[in-house]
């Protein structure tokens, strides 16, 4: 079996790198090895395990649910849930800053905003469509509105199967840490299904148009 992750993709990741070193002055370098080993050695094998799943799927299992469900399950051996939660919620901060800003400055531009919105829509219908294992509903797509739920998510799936449902909603904070930052655009959100939510729902608005409200 081909490795998918190692030490490096803990130690040398932005938002993860924190993570290990925030471990190592909290519980020591060796309890901290010990957990980014056997980090590496669950996501590797969870990757073996589920090697029969689509290749869309897996552009969402193999590259960002096991690696961080590994992670946080060998952290529990030594740290208290909340504690493990709020460590992974702080590394996706981090570790989305970059697109965050990104998306910032070129949504500065006018003239991107709708594109943006299409950029997005079409994003979504690639990789996250139900060959991905979701389930999308579309209610409104326009050049100055667009409106999505979403009813399935492989997050939530394959969280849950692992036994670590609590750690779905940190993959819902990364839409929300990046799309809060976009200039003239509102996003807006009533909840996610990774945080008890019936779904979860994108709701992207130009700012300064006549949009009629929900």
């Amino acid at each position: 079996m081909r490795k998918m992750t190692n030490r490096n993709y803990y130690e040398k990741n932005n938002g993860y790198g924190y993570v290990v070193n925030v471990l190592k002055a909290e519980i020591g370098e060796d309890n901290t090895r010990f957990i980014i080993d056997n980090a590496v050695l669950r996501c590797n094998r969870l990757c073996g395990e589920y090697d029969n799943l689509p290749d869309k799927v897996k552009l969402h299992t193999h590259r960002m649910i096991f690696p961080r469900a590994a992670l946080y399950i060998e952290m529990l051996e030594f740290i208290p849930c909340e504690r493990a939660v709020e460590l992974i919620e702080r590394a996706v901060e981090i570790g989305v800053e970059p697109d965050a800003k990104r998306l910032n400055r070129l949504t500065k531009i006018k003239l991107f905003r709708p594109l943006f919105l299409r950029i997005f829509r079409l994003m979504l219908s690639s990789a996250f469509d139900d060959r991905s294992g979701f389930e999308m509903r579309e209610i409104e797509a326009n050049g100055k509105r667009l409106r999505i739920d979403v009813l399935k998510c492989p997050y939530c799936k394959y969280c849950e199967l692992l036994g670590c449902g609590e750690l779905t909603k940190t993959f819902c904070l990364s839409d929300d840490c990046i799309y809060s930052k976009l200039t003239g655009i509102e996003y807006r959100r009533e909840g996610t299904l990774g945080r008890g939510f019936d779904r979860c729902d994108f709701d992207f608005a130009i700012r300064n148009e006549d949009i009629n409200a929900r």
